[in-house]
């Protein structure tokens, strides 16, 4: 079961608030933290040992089904298109990847069986898993992998995983269950972009399908299957009858209890509140702190916390005049008071961050604190008068007849509702009015992607220091880089590290990064968040796992 209660669940809640918030306090003041967040799993160097198998038996019998709240449905079923937070939910359920991490960040196998990494870091072999069928009858082989990353490295651009996939310099299929990768220099982080979703592996024939069909999904081994797809309504996905080789981390790894797990989009988050507190949705994300509040006091539910390897900022368009000045930027980032966002828009529900990467991540170093752009609303003044602006009687800011006037662009999620409010008045009291503009998830994609905004409102999560290069390198303008922000010194950093096998030497060249894109100021880090997942009482076995993925394995549903 999940816990006991909601008050049992909100204790632990608080706790493990307190001690994050207590942590960072400490690296923030400078000081080593109280406890270490858990390393990476070193890079393998020698053959690993074979999964265990699966425990034999029998399908276990109904488990009911699970309705879960999302806030919108993905634009297709393909791990390799363009990213959202629809396709992110589902994804995990409907494929497998070679390899997984737990919440210790451990690395497991999943498809692949054991894996060896050559002495130069330029090859690895895996061996795959026998016995594992696609969704349609298809079965794991080693030209499906081939052809999944081939297919990736073709059409995958979209997705923010294509950097690491491009280290890639080949796939070969040298046996029916033994495939080789190979790159021309080491790639440090293969490891963390094959455990994404993103890099499932794809049936042949889905594959085949989806060449000429561009809304053709795409077809996994998952522990799920796709049922119905009621568009602007739900996905239904339905128990993988055949699946027998789930994760070393759950103990249920054949086929799932849960008979099927419904995603309702709900877009709304006081309409999810109301949905779960009904009955008619089982699982939410809470970002309210209001709402959270409600659901502490409420009996029916059940609380857990998921600390993710994430981080929400204020970004800004560096090829947008006036943004396009760094020292604009600067200025703008002095004006935002971090505390006040924590403690009014966030209930002390999340960590304030002072760099670009999240404690939870190598890279992360408390002397980073030194280049944080801290609330200083007259130094943020200075910094504008120094960039050509000239302050009127009116108090509105002008250059060239031209007014200092912006548009924050964010979802329309909570807490970015509150979150853009404050910002809006911080930087109203420095003299910038700041329209707010909030959209789908997706409609926000598209507009940063052609550059139309102003200031950004958004956040990242990732399980590997490569996020620097995904969402802040130049070679992902336009896509996952919202903010198009380009330094030649950072690139050459951030390719150094993703090839660089010493943790220790890797982590230094983030830093080093970290410092220049601090300097340069594409983003503003607000905070770290701490999701709550909440639960009908109703479900038991459910686990919160690696960057807070929903684990259905053991779930049940009892009605």
């Amino acid at each position: 079961m999940l816990c006991a209660s909601a008050k049992e669940a909100t204790v632990v809640f608080r706790l493990r608030v307190v001690l994050a918030i207590i942590i960072l306090s400490l690296i923030s003041a400078g000081c080593a933290p109280l406890v270490q967040p858990p390393a990476p799993s070193a890079q393998p160097t020698e053959a690993v040992a074979p999964a265990a198998p699966a425990p034999e038996g029998a399908p276990p019998a109904s488990g009911g089904v699970l309705v879960r709240a999302m806030t919108s449905e993905p634009a297709t079923i393909d791990p390799q298109g363009a990213p959202s937070s629809g396709l992110s939910l589902v994804l995990p359920y409907l494929f497998d990847t070679l390899v997984v991490r737990d919440t210790d960040n451990r690395l497991l196998p999943l498809l692949a069986e054991t894996w060896e990494v050559a002495a130069d870091g330029k090859a690895i072999t895996v061996t795959l898993r026998s016995g594992v069928t696609f969704h349609d009858g298809g079965s794991l082989n080693a030209d499906a992998v081939r052809l999944t990353f081939e297919r990736f490295k073709a059409k995958g651009a979209k997705s923010p995983i294509y950097g690491g996939i491009q280290q890639i310099a080949g796939v070969e299929a040298v046996g029916d269950l033994t495939v080789r990768f190979t790159f021309k220099e080491p790639a440090a982080n293969f490891w963390s972009t094959i455990s994404m979703p993103y890099a499932a592996i794809l049936s042949p024939a889905s594959m085949a399908k989806a060449a000429t069909d561009d809304k053709a999904p795409l077809v996994g081994t998952g522990p799920f299957t796709l049922g119905e797809w009621q568009a602007g309504q739900a996905i239904t996905l339905l128990r993988n009858e055949a699946y027998a080789w789930g994760p070393e981390m759950v103990e249920n790894r054949r086929a799932p209890y849960l008979e099927k797990t419904v995603f309702k989009v709900i877009p709304d988050a006081a309409t999810q509140l109301a949905a779960l507190q009904a009955g008619e949705v089982d699982v939410i994300f809470v970002n309210n702190p209001d709402h959270l509040s409600k659901l502490r006091q409420d009996p029916s539910i059940q609380l857990q916390e998921a600390v993710l390897n994430s981080l929400i900022y204020l970004g800004f368009n560096t090829k947008k005049a006036p943004f396009d000045d760094p020292q604009v930027r600067r200025a703008l980032a002095h004006a935002v008071n971090k505390d006040e966002i924590l403690e009014l828009a966030l209930g002390g529900v999340g960590v304030k961050a002072f760099a670009p990467l999240p404690p939870t991540l190598p890279g992360f170093d408390p002397s980073l604190a030194e280049h944080e752009l801290t609330y200083d609303p007259a130094r943020a003044q200075a910094l504008l008068a120094e960039a050509g602006f000239a302050r009127g009687g009116d108090g509105a800011w002008t250059k060239g007849r031209q007014p200092l006037k912006t548009v924050l662009l964010t979802s329309n999620r909570a807490p970015n509702d509150a979150i853009a409010a404050l910002l809006q008045s911080q930087l109203k009291a420095i003299g910038v009015p700041a329209e707010i503009q909030q959209l789908d998830s997706k409609a926000v994609m598209e507009a940063t992607a052609a550059g139309k905004f102003d200031l950004l409102l958004w956040r990242y999560d990732w399980n590997d220091p490569d996020a620097l290069n995904i969402y802040l390198g130049s070679g992902r303008i336009g896509s996952t880089n919202r903010v198009a922000y380009s330094n030649p010194a950072v690139d050459k950093l951030l390719a150094q590290g993703a090839r660089e096998l010493d943790e220790t030497k890797r982590a230094a060249l983030y830093v080093e990064a970290q410092k220049l894109i601090l300097a340069d100021a594409p983003w503003q880090p607000l905070y770290v968040p701490l999701d709550v997942l909440a639960f009908n009482t109703r479900v038991q076995g459910a686990q919160v796992g690696y960057m807070g993925r929903l684990l259905l394995n053991d779930a049940q549903v009892t009605r």
